[in-house]
């Protein structure tokens, strides 16, 4: 017994080493890639400007939604607020920021995939893959992204998700009661984020009283959360106080259904962000999901009956049945091994190209399901279909309340963005898909188990590690992040950092007109966007309204943000040609603020412009002046 004891306490000890082992590799990793893609991140000419000239603003004392528009939750910008009242205002301090919530979230990952009883590698695997997705040479990251909102919420919500799984697990109260804090300031953060974690919340007090059968334990959970929930209840309600509930979640929060902006660009910008409900188009996605879940049966089958038939049991030779699987699927998922090893040795001897060029596409295609499938949305409903199935047919419910809390929070986070959630570069799904990921790899890990059911442990073990570690490397290849898509160095007084080589060019050109041009550091406004020129000009937006994007202003708003120009005294506009396919045909004065753009023209004279760039790549970035006219009011 004695001896029993020790062997399990060894275990145990081993077990966490090896924990801690893998927190470590995840952290090395994210410090790796943060060092080979340092500062080729976010867009200079899009929403990036706001996530600087916003918390800046606020550290000079201006007032959220009151002197600035701000379209989500206030905590991101005023914690960003309160690092550069104590740093000063530069991009490393954002970048630091940024990179502790990317590692945050991969370690809390880790940990809700720990709950799962899966292996070592299996664990590690969703946090990796967030990992690749997470530095991305685009807005779309999690390091310097489109809006630290995002970011920030993400973190604070699978941290919720993590508690809310402790608590399913083991009862205490202090696991509710820190979900509960979590979960209200995701609300005070992201609003899609911050719904889905009062969801989860409910369901976990649901689910805990409908085990349990107590009315006493029902109330004290429902104070629990309601004591987390109170911080948020009281910062907006003093936001509501000093401003009005129609100035923050109408005029600011510009997604609000309802609003100028969802009736008109949203109804494109949503469906193109992956919401939408075309009956050819989910079927195509269910198909995809269950072709994944079945090829993943199928190749363990087939590595169990392998390991059987030649009686693998040393790691050398289970080592070499993986890198069987290894290569010839490295070869069809990579496009250009595909070309060069398959293709051009081919099409020597067969001349129907296209054809063999089709095959070899639809080959891709599904290999490419495999490794991350179009339909995950829906292999997370029926994973939550199936929890909720063995939650009534069970008596033991912990592990099934698990999985439908895991299930219920992936779908609801990932709902805006279903239909787009594979990782590429021009979308957000690094914000989304990662819960959803954690679903697909339990159930590929269960498939695997499954089908190796007629293996020993061991081995059974080792083709399930084996296997999702080709998952990971494949992960690798496809979605590996790429800085040379921001090629161009761009040192300014706030920090350095990567752009495309035209705004590396003109942005120094510009900051300098408009640092040599203002009389009272209002009187510059730049249209659409970046304010970024106004933190890198040390200037103040002339209006409430920094940027103005299709849909930020309602026709009959637009008055107002003229007044404000005028009494700022605007001498000088400054014009990009700023491309908006995400809304649709239009540009700034075409589709949009038409009123503003007659009063420009009207009042003001183009006197020159910045750009093009020569041989630069298409479209050029060009900014054009508009001076004040000598004989146009409110001089």
């Amino acid at each position: 017994m004695i001896q029993t004891h020790a062997s399990k306490s060894a275990e145990g000890y081993n077990s966490r080493i090896a924990e801690w082992l893998a927190r470590a590799v995840i952290v090395s990793v994210a410090g790796a890639l943060a060092w080979y893609t340092w500062g080729h991140w976010g867009d200079f000419q899009i929403d990036n400007g706001r996530e600087i000239y916003v918390p800046a603003a606020l550290s000079k004392g201006q007032l959220l939604f009151r002197d600035l528009w701000y379209m989500y939750g206030p905590l991101a910008p005023y914690l960003k607020a309160l690092l550069f009242w104590i740093f000063g205002v530069h991009l490393t301090v954002l970048f630091v920021f940024g990179l502790t919530l990317t590692i945050g979230t991969a370690l809390v990952t880790f940990e809700i995939a720990r709950q799962f009883k899966l292996g070592l590698i299996t664990s590690i695997l969703p946090s990796l893959f967030f990992l690749i997705e997470a530095f991305y040479p685009f807005i779309r990251n999690f390091v310097f992204p489109y809006s630290y909102a995002a970011s920030l919420a993400c973190f604070l919500g699978s941290t919720c998700l993590y508690f809310v799984l402790r608590h399913a697990a083991e009862l205490r109260t202090r696991d509710l009661s820190f979900a509960a804090v979590l979960a209200g300031l995701v609300v005070l953060t992201k609003q899609e984020v911050g719904f889905a974690c009062l969801v989860l919340l409910g369901f976990e007090v649901l689910a805990q009283y409908s085990m349990q059968r107590s009315g006493r334990k029902l109330f004290e959970n429902i104070a629990v959360c309601c004591a987390g929930l109170l911080p948020a209840l009281i910062g907006y309600g003093w936001f509501v106080w000093k401003l009005s509930a129609r100035a923050i979640f109408f005029e600011n929060w510009i997604s609000t259904p309802g609003t100028y902006f969802m009736r008109t660009f949203g109804k494109t910008t949503m469906p193109e962000q992956g919401f939408r409900f075309v009956p050819s188009e989910l079927l195509q996605a269910v198909e995809y999901g269950s072709l994944a879940m079945a090829l993943w049966w199928l190749i363990a089958f087939l590595n169990t009956r392998a390991i059987t038939n030649v009686q693998s049991k040393s790691r050398l030779q289970m080592a070499a049945l993986a890198l069987g699987n290894l290569v010839p699927a490295a070869i069809i998922i990579y496009p250009v091994w595909t070309s060069k090893l398959v293709l051009d040795p081919l099409l020597k001897f067969f001349p129907n190209h296209l054809f063999l060029i089709s095959i070899a596409l639809e080959i891709q295609t599904v290999a490419n399901e495999i490794v991350f499938p179009k339909g995950i949305l829906f292999i997370g409903v029926f994973f939550l279909i199936h929890a909720i199935w063995k939650l009534w047919r069970s008596r033991e419910w912990n592990c099934e309340i698990q999985e439908a809390a895991l299930a219920i929070y992936a779908i609801l986070v990932a709902l805006r963005q279903m239909m787009n959630l594979r990782p590429n570069v021009w979308e957000c799904a690094v914000f989304f898909n990662v819960p959803l990921f954690i679903i697909f790899i339990i159930l590929v890990d269960r498939i695997i188990r499954w089908a190796g059911r007629s293996l020993d442990i061991r081995r059974r073990d080792f083709l399930a590690g084996g296997l999702l570690g080709v998952e990971l490397l494949f992960l690798v290849v496809l979605f590996f992040p790429n800085p040379k898509y921001l090629p161009a160095k761009l040192t300014t007084d706030i920090g350095t950092f990567y752009t495309k080589g035209d705004v590396a060019i003109l942005a120094p050109q510009i900051v300098s007109f408009m640092k040599s041009h203002t009389k009272n550091g209002k009187d510059i406004l730049v249209l659409p966007e970046p304010p970024t020129y106004y933190v890198l000009a040390g200037m103040q937006a002339p209006t409430r309204w920094y940027s103005l994007m299709p849909g930020y202003l309602a026709p009959e708003q637009e008055q107002d943000f003229i007044n404000e120009a005028v009494s700022n005294h605007v001498r000088y506009v400054l014009i990009a040609n700023r491309a908006m396919p995400e809304y649709g045909p239009v540009h700034f004065g075409v589709g949009y603020a038409e009123s503003i753009y007659k009063w420009i023209t009207t009042n003001y004279t183009k006197t020159g412009q910045f750009g093009p760039v020569p041989g630069d790549f298409y479209p050029p970035y060009i900014v054009s002046i508009y001076e004040k006219k000598d004989d146009a009011p409110g001089l």
